[in-house]
């Protein structure tokens, strides 16, 4: 099974981060990476929504998180039998498969119990010494299967009775030993077989072939008698015979520790540690086994493959991103906290958007992107850059531009006004969406902060959101567990952002800035960049 490597963006992703995420997928498929997949670590917005539609581009995969789960170590389907399955079916399943444990599941697989090694030489010593057919629903069908035999009288489903004799005596002397319901294994003595019939037996086994005589075959339909002929000696019959039994008559139905495919590794490991069995049913949601896991899975755990682009910090990265292993590292942002165990490819550019960095890599590959591909990079610098407005614009920036205009065949700037009226309508838009849609969580000395921005046209709007923004962002905050939230709302045409706060001590946030707050609120007139212009103050003033 081909393992996939993630290319995904942070959380509330932006359009540069989904966009970064598909480009740079596609570059390392093209370059015969075919196991590398595109995935996005939240909703798409509607900026990016649009962009994606303008190019026809399909939006990439969610993926909710990269924790370790039960199905990851899964390798397929395993083998399972019904409860009716003879023991020496099921032992031969096992055998072939090296498994040391079985599981037991009905029409639709779900699981009904379990059987292993242990219990299937613990029955069959067992029973070797008294055989009693009476509690073991043995039928018919299973002792012809196992024993490779045919049945004479009766029928499959006729299930046979009491203790096992074999008949190697004197039939006088046998007489004095079987009773009426017993199960008999005998030769080809016709003399025997007769004394047995007339006793009553339920059953009769033939052993090496044999057969009945007309007289014999219509004594045994009269007697309702089970007749089978098999093709092994006595011996190996009388010693087959036990694994005739169906697994429910040894089957492990209370104790059984199970796992959902979904569960985490975390929680598996321990309660591994706490049991100690040998092997684990995995259950889907229907309850359905979909396979078996053991310590040794454990063993060779293979951690999720990812590279981060648009980001370098764990606060950032999709949930579970500190289980996983990081490969590579395309972005444009202060380097966080991010550490790793292994040397990665590491590429960090001071441009105003990670789709620049990304469009340069396919040129110093000799690789030039589709026209769908090209569109979304070109639209993600001109989101990121705010059509070459922001501080954090590079002269890569323009060149990359410059480049993609060319592959796409229309007019930069003009798309980019169009791609921010989109989304630009305050009044068509919850505030929940405004708040998270683009919100990145930053470490500032010992507080954590976060800072979601939402670009528009114009502040119309704005005012008429007021109460029910303010009251967001606090409820925000808290369930976050930030020491601040701050909302970057930026006029594309006055080239300003109006900042709105939440946090215990807003007025700090205005100290920041040295600019007075109102209304929970700071105006920060020729402010565009998170990045340059936010961030910066916030971690100057509080560092002291």
């Amino acid at each position: 099974m081909t393992e996939h490597v993630y290319v995904v963006g942070h959380r509330n992703p932006d359009t540069d981060s989904i966009c970064a995420a598909i480009s740079f997928a596609r570059l390392k498929q093209r370059m015969g990476q075919e196991n590398v997949v595109a995935c996005r670590a939240g909703k798409v917005n509607r900026e990016t929504e649009y962009v994606l539609n303008a190019f026809n581009v399909p939006a990439p995969e969610y993926l909710a998180d990269v924790n370790l789960r039960v199905k990851d170590l899964l390798n397929g389907p395993i083998p399972t039998v019904d409860p009716k399955t003879p023991l020496q079916e099921a032992w031969q399943i096992m055998k072939k498969n090296s498994q040391k444990t079985l599981p037991i599941v009905d029409r639709n697989r779900r699981m009904l119990g379990m059987i292993s090694v242990g219990d299937l030489s613990g029955s069959y010593i067992e029973n070797m010494g008294d055989l009693d057919f009476g509690s073991l629903h043995i039928s018919a069908q299973n002792v012809v299967k196992t024993l490779k035999g045919e049945i004479l009288v009766g029928s499959e489903d006729q299930e046979l009775q009491g203790c096992v004799y074999v008949g190697a005596m004197h039939h006088k002397t046998f007489e004095t030993f079987i009773q009426p319901g017993n199960v008999v294994l005998v030769g080809d003595r016709v003399t025997a077989q007769e004394s047995a019939l007339r006793i009553g037996v339920s059953a009769l086994i033939l052993t090496g072939g044999a057969k009945l005589c007309e007289e014999s075959e219509k004594l045994a339909r009269e007697k309702g008698a089970i007749v089978i002929s098999v093709p092994t000696d006595t011996f190996t019959a009388a010693r087959l015979l036990p694994m005739s039994a169906p697994v429910q008559s040894i089957m492990k139905t209370e104790g059984v520790v199970t796992f959902q495919e979904d569960d985490l590794i975390s929680e598996v490991r321990q309660k591994m540690l706490e049991t100690r069995y040998r092997n684990y049913p995995v259950l889907d949601e229907q309850e359905r086994v979909v396979g078996l896991i053991s310590r040794y899975h454990l063993l060779k755990l293979n951690r999720k493959k990812l590279i981060l682009v648009d980001h370098n910090e764990w606060g950032q990265a999709v949930k579970g991103a500190e289980q996983a292993q990081v490969l590579e590292v395309v972005d444009h942002h202060r380097v966080g906290g991010i550490q790793t165990t292994d040397p990665i490819s590491f590429r960090n550019v001071p441009v105003g958007s990670t789709c620049t960095i990304v469009a340069k890599c396919y040129q110093e590959q000799g690789i030039e992107p589709e026209k769908g591909i090209a569109g979304i990079m070109l639209a993600a610098i001109l989101s990121d850059t705010v059509i070459f407005k922001s501080p954090t614009c590079t002269e890569a920036d323009k060149e990359i531009v410059a480049y993609l205009e060319k592959i796409v065949g229309i007019d930069a700037k003009e798309f980019g006004i169009q791609m921010f009226k989109s989304s630009s309508n305050l009044a068509e838009r919850k505030v929940e969406e405004l708040i998270e849609e683009d919100l990145k969580e930053f470490a500032v000395s010992d507080f954590k902060v976060g800072i979601g921005q939402v670009s528009v046209m114009g502040l119309d709007g704005i005012d008429a959101l007021r109460e029910e923004l303010n009251k967001k962002l606090e409820a925000t905050r808290g369930d976050k567990g930030l020491h601040y939230l701050l909302l970057m709302i930026t006029d594309l045409l006055e080239e300003n952002t109006d900042l709105w706060i939440a946090g215990d001590k807003p007025e700090e946030i205005a100290k920041a800035f040295n600019l007075p707050l109102v209304e929970n609120r700071v105006f920060l007139p020729g402010v565009l960049s998170r990045k340059k212009q936010v961030v910066p103050p916030l971690t100057k003033y509080f560092l002291g």
